[in-house]
């Protein structure tokens, strides 16, 4: 256990290409893999770190987060001092909807909570990627240079806009470069930090005192505008951000390359610890066809599977065939349907005969509970 490190993460609004995903939850219960959540990747990565104390900030729209977290028992975080802390999106003395302007706003409604933390260090992080990150070594890299701040960086880019931050020879960045589309100079932004508690409060209070509500626009840029520096670890491994249904689509399929798979889930590694669900194991009939897939226990398999990802309770009724999908927890694909490079959301129904077909770069979402 690292009694000298507190763990936040930070669940803020979806983004808008995530469409049908988020229509009912947030983009960190968003189910992966065919047993995980998002948040299970962050949450994990902190536990794995030796990590006990984690509080959870939350936004609208967190209530299957809650179901899947509840008291954090699942990741040996239920404790009867620290352990996981829920925190709604309704601490700000204001009248508020539950939606956060930017990270500093977030912060600041829980800013009771982080004054109160008793380590010396906390990790901030966002819960809607996909990695394994070795948090032990970016919390040495922390501690040996003794920065205020460290960030977790990897070489390559996003496709999304996001920030790179250009380090010195002497492992410190003191340029940060906001919203870059595509290659440049420096390194890509994990979104994942380590800060000293005092220095986070400092952060808040000028965040405060100048209304602003950005953690890298605001905060970073003025810490940097005043000679600060950044201190970095890379991370040059998978991890990818979700932020829109090509991006959910994308980081699904490359479980299917060995290598992918074997950074993501590691034989002898760090694991990715999920909420536990007791299920019979999957049935499958004679003439049940199933190549290169993930299927979890509880499903009932009779027709034909060719890289597809099943949820627990899957039913794949007969003469039913399946290509490059991913059909989340109880879903019934009923006999004769041909479905190719779908995402079906949980609890739907795909009547008999019916024909859906997306693309790899369009792949077709089903949302939540629709009967097709």
């Amino acid at each position: 256990m690292r009694n000298d490190l507190h763990g936040i993460i930070y669940t803020l609004h979806s983004e808008l290409a995530l469409r049908e995903l988020v229509e009912h939850r947030n983009s960190a219960s968003i189910p992966f893999g065919g047993r995980y959540r998002l948040i299970d990747f962050a949450l994990s990565m902190m536990v794995n770190a030796g990590i006990h104390d984690v509080g959870v900030i939350m936004e609208r729209d967190y209530q299957s987060l809650l179901d899947h977290l509840s008291n954090g028992a699942d990741w040996g975080l239920a404790r009867h001092r620290g352990g996981l802390r829920l925190l709604p999106p309704f601490g700000l003395r204001e009248a508020h909807s539950g939606h956060f302007n930017g990270c500093m706003e977030a912060l600041r409604s829980v800013s009771s909570y982080i004054r109160d933390i008793p380590q010396e260090n906390v990790v901030l992080c966002a819960a809607d990627w996909v990695g394994n990150i070795d948090l032990d070594k970016a919390v040495d890299v922390h501690m040996r240079t003794g920065a205020d701040i460290t960030a977790v960086c990897s070489e390559g880019f996003g496709p999304f806009p996001h920030h790179r931050l250009v380090p010195d020879g002497d492992g410190f960045a003191r340029t940060l470069l906001f919203s870059e589309g595509g290659p440049g100079p420096g390194l890509f932004s994990r979104e994942i930090y380590i800060l000293k508690r005092d220095f986070l409060l400092e952060l808040m209070d000028y965040c405060s005192d100048a209304v602003h509500n950005h953690f890298h626009r605001d905060a970073l840029a003025n810490y940097l505008a005043k000679g600060g520096k950044i201190a970095v670890y890379e991370h040059n491994r998978y991890a990818r951000r979700i932020t829109s249904v090509q991006d959910y689509f994308d980081a699904s399929m490359e479980l299917f390359q060995p290598e992918m798979m074997a950074e993501l889930f590691p034989a002898d590694g760090l694991p990715i610890r999920t909420k536990e669900r007791a299920e019979v194991s999957t049935y499958y009939s004679d003439a049940a066809k199933v190549r290169s897939s993930l299927v979890a226990d509880g499903c009932y398999v009779e027709g034909e599977l060719d890289h597809c990802i099943l949820f627990r309770g899957v039913r794949v009724e007969k003469g039913a065939k399946l290509k490059n999908c991913i059909i989340m927890q109880d879903t019934v694909i009923k006999e004769n349907a041909s479905l190719n490079s779908v995402i079906s959301d949980k609890d739907c129904v795909v009547t008999e005969g019916c024909v859906l077909s997306g693309t790899n770069r369009l792949p077709l979402v089903i949302p939540k509970g629709e009967h097709v």
